[in-house]
């Protein structure tokens, strides 16, 4: 089956259209402040009222990393935000007080970097994404594939990230059969971290598109 496409970070509602245009279904709005695609809430605000209005169908998915309730509380309103993704080392505890949707993102590095896993396959989604120290998401990495076999089938709701471009999407959908594509840096204008590239995205979805259609 073909999987479900999340463009992350976007900061316009160009990008946005240009995502929604060749299929997307999920949009990602990056509330880390150190993220080069971080949004302030007022900027996010006024962002996701224009996606609202013009593509009411979209879900929108608000990534943070280790922040405050309140504030996620705060932004999740202003923003109507669809789903929460926690980027961070958030507890089960915490990712359990939302009434949102949530998705627990777990950077791999190794096989150890699923030792807390099976405590949060209960939440609505398990985004695995390539590990850099510093770094949350957006890496531009991918990682061993081969390590995510020994938990694939333990995983309801799975979201691959990390890395995933027009050049080996297709591989990855056929050996990890993801939920959810998560895709950031693989889309985005050379060295504008801030702005999607039209054509990459074209790309990106025509090669999802020809590996479920083979």
């Amino acid at each position: 089956m073909k999987p479900l496409v999340k463009i992350c970070g976007i900061t316009n509602l160009t990008d946005a259209a240009a995502a929604v245009k060749e299929g997307a279904h999920y949009l990602g709005l990056n509330f880390f402040p150190d993220s080069p695609r971080g949004l302030t809430p007022d900027a996010a605000a006024n962002l996701a009222l224009e996606i609202k209005t013009k593509f009411p169908h979209v879900k929108l998915v608000g990534v943070f990393v280790d922040e405050a309730v309140e504030k996620i509380r705060l932004l999740a309103e202003i923003c109507e935000l669809d789903i929460l993704q926690f980027h961070g080392s958030e507890s089960l505890k915490f990712c359990a007080q939302f009434e949102l949707p949530v998705w627990r993102a777990f950077r791999v590095k190794n096989e150890n970097s699923f030792n807390d896993l099976q405590q949060f396959l209960g939440l609505d989604g398990i985004v695995l994404d390539a590990f850099k120290r510093g770094r949350f998401g957006g890496t531009g990495q991918t990682f061993d594939w081969k390590l995510i076999h020994r938990v694939r089938d333990q995983i309801p709701f799975f979201i691959l990230a990390g890395g995933i471009n027009s050049k080996n999407a297709a591989k990855a959908v056929k050996q990890l059969k993801p939920d959810v594509v998560d895709v950031c840096s693989g889309v985005e204008t050379e060295n504008d971290p801030r702005r999607k590239d039209p054509e990459k995205l074209a790309e990106l979805f025509e090669a999802i598109k020809c590996d479920t259609n083979s």
